[in-house]
């Protein structure tokens, strides 16, 4: 059934993510153009490595420990692996996101309090409401995460009297290509008459759905944006967005989007019926 057919959307989750989920989009027939905002590599620096290395050697020392996605789990239990072909008892493991929890489930591995993680947005605000993370004073806790990423899981823990480090095991970049192949988009869409100043050519005349998982996918969206049209870069902001929770709604407010609908998270059960869901308005209001 194309239940999606007729909408283009702009599928821009990290490429091993993103292609079961473009296809899955293409088989209900809607136009997808996958455009990764986010290129997932293990870090590279001497430092950076033996840190890894050293929270790994201390990993029995730790009472819980947190996977923030699924990058973590693959990087995390690759790492684990090697240094312990048996998990030393006595380690609680925990994750954000059903998806999460359910790689960390594949590897034999029980996830604490799984049905809090199952639960709404599935966000670190959400996992905080775990009953086994209320009271922590003392306890070593090691989250699993890429490189720089948000520091709010970290700081209530330790609020909690818990002590946090992180085990940073990937990073992320804007992919060289994002911005041509986001230009090509525009070009032969109609909402390029307002986006881009110059001819437009092999106009489409579908909706552009930008779909995101994340805050800094819509923050390298908005550098590629003013990258395109720098001298008015509020043309683009007629895009439409589908995004995977309230802080990350409230994000492209303020960065002055005005066509938002909100998942109720990210896995892809969600997003998919946000779809539906936007189809349907588009529909009523044409």
């Amino acid at each position: 059934m194309d239940d999606l057919q007729g909408l283009h959307i702009v599928v821009t989750r990290p490429l091993a993510q993103a292609e079961p989920w473009a296809k899955r989009l293409v088989d209900l027939g809607a136009n997808v153009s996958l455009i990764p905002l986010l290129n997932i590599v293990p870090v590279q620096n001497d430092a950076q490595v033996q840190a890894i290395k050293n929270h790994i050697l201390d990993f029995d020392l730790y009472s819980k420990v947190i996977f923030v996605s699924q990058n973590a789990v693959s990087y995390g239990f690759e790492w684990l692996e090697n240094y312990w072909p048996q998990l030393p008892v006595g380690v609680s493991f925990f994750a954000v996101g059903e998806t999460t929890a359910t790689l960390i489930q594949a590897r034999g591995v029980s996830v604490t309090d799984l049905a809090q993680t199952q639960y709404g947005a599935m966000t670190s605000e959400t996992l905080l409401q775990s009953p086994a993370l209320q009271q922590v004073a003392g306890e070593k806790i090691l989250i699993m995460r890429g490189l720089g990423g948000r520091t709010h899981l970290g700081e209530a823990l330790t609020a909690r009297g818990a002590k946090v480090n992180y085990c940073e095991l990937y990073e992320r970049h804007v992919p060289v290509a994002a911005a041509t192949q986001f230009a090509q988009v525009l070009k032969t869409n109609a909402l390029a008459i307002y986006a881009l100043e110059s001819e437009v050519l092999e106009i489409e005349a579908l909706p552009i759905i930008v779909t995101l998982h994340s805050g800094e996918s819509l923050e390298n969206l908005m550098a590629i944006l003013k990258q395109l049209i720098p001298n008015n870069p509020m043309k683009m902001q007629q895009l439409i967005l589908l995004v995977p929770s309230e802080r990350v709604a409230e994000q492209a407010i303020d960065a002055g989007f005005s066509t938002i609908f909100t998942a109720d998270n990210a896995t892809e059960a969600s997003m998919l019926q946000r779809l539906l869901d936007i189809k349907a308005s588009l529909e009523k209001s044409i």
